[in-house]
């Protein structure tokens, strides 16, 4: 906790560039925090949001006589009203409150459940990537956190040469981390340049004002092609980069997503230091699939199912078993 503590000290104080001069107007603290989103939040339309009935709704409970901790709990519920897990609000050693994604949803998932009752033979682990058989000719790789999978592309030349039937790459419950490598690794799956989305970002002060989407593409690899069926299981709990991975491989030759859908998290986000010191961030970039539709809300699956609560008590993983057929 320690250490957890001191890099928030040190990323809030490394932050650079003071806004505007030493202010703790409250009011005019409001109205800084307020216009800084209304201007640089890029998901205003996806999120069917009123920034001005926003405006409208907290502005009157901030007073000249509004406490510090009072305005930043403002701030916070005003910031939550949009819905989006990248947005935060920061002050030394306190973060606000970070958007619950998969509210509303019913997930049950249990890496354990997965290794007790369907591994035949565990075959290894390499970072963060586990794998292992399920039965005699499907493959499973399990990705837990976007880090730590470098060995993506081994393990899947290694189930090839065992002559595997499917591949189920299970990213549930997956909270992101760096996809970056994902358009190389996913140029074993192509035979040609194939186009996996495109990046936009906020490029002025109106809602509408964003780029045209920079393409990103899957380069065949020299060497090698899967070429085997790929399942990919997905749940709500899916964010970030994960979201990127799926909509990335959603529509690849092969590949059929199943579970439910993601809970998005598209944005890149920007930051800004408050004219009192507190620094805010929020998602100032998008990321669009294949079809031109933003991921910030989730990737849909291709076969919807759930499992339940019974399902786990009575050691049954059903969306594992779907995807094994």
């Amino acid at each position: 906790m320690k250490n957890v503590l001191l890099f928030i000290i040190l990323a809030f104080i490394s932050l650079t560039g003071l806004a505007q001069a030493q202010s703790n107007d409250p009011q005019s603290l409001f109205r800084e925090y307020w216009e800084y989103v209304d201007q640089n939040y890029i998901y205003f339309r996806e999120k069917g949001v009123d920034w001005d009935a926003v405006y409208q709704k907290y502005s009157p409970q901030v007073q000249p006589n509004t406490t510090s901790d009072e305005l930043f709990r403002i701030m916070d519920l005003a910031l939550l009203e949009l819905r989006d897990a990248h947005n935060r609000l920061f002050r030394p050693v306190e973060f606000s409150t970070p958007y619950d994604f998969d509210q509303g949803y019913d997930v049950h998932f249990d890496e354990q459940l997965v290794k007790t009752q369907y591994v035949t033979d565990s075959l290894g682990q390499a970072g963060n990537l586990y794998y292992a058989m399920l039965g005699d000719s499907v493959g499973y790789i399990r990705l837990a956190h976007f880090d730590g999978y470098t060995d993506l592309g081994r393990v899947m030349e290694m189930y090839k040469q065992r002559g595997i039937a499917k591949l189920i790459i299970d990213v549930r419950s997956n909270g992101g981390g760096d996809s970056n490598l994902v358009p190389t690794l996913l140029g074993l799956l192509v035979r040609e340049r194939t186009r996996l989305g495109g990046y936009v970002e906020k490029n002025g002060p109106g809602h509408a004002d964003v780029t045209a989407p920079v393409f990103v593409y899957a380069e065949p690899h020299p060497t090698f092609h899967f070429g085997i069926p790929i399942v990919v299981l997905i749940n709500r709990k899916c964010y970030s980069a994960t979201s990127y991975f799926v909509g990335m491989i959603k529509g690849l030759p092969g590949v059929t997503l199943m579970g439910q859908v993601t809970g998005g998290g598209g944005g890149g986000h920007l930051g800004y230091r408050l004219s009192n010191g507190w620094q805010i961030r929020v998602s100032a970039s998008d990321f669009v699939d294949k079809a031109g539709q933003s991921i910030e809300v989730g990737v849909a699956p291709d076969v919807l199912i759930e499992n339940t609560a019974e399902d786990l008590r009575n050691n049954r993983d059903r969306m594992l078993e779907r995807a094994m057929q």
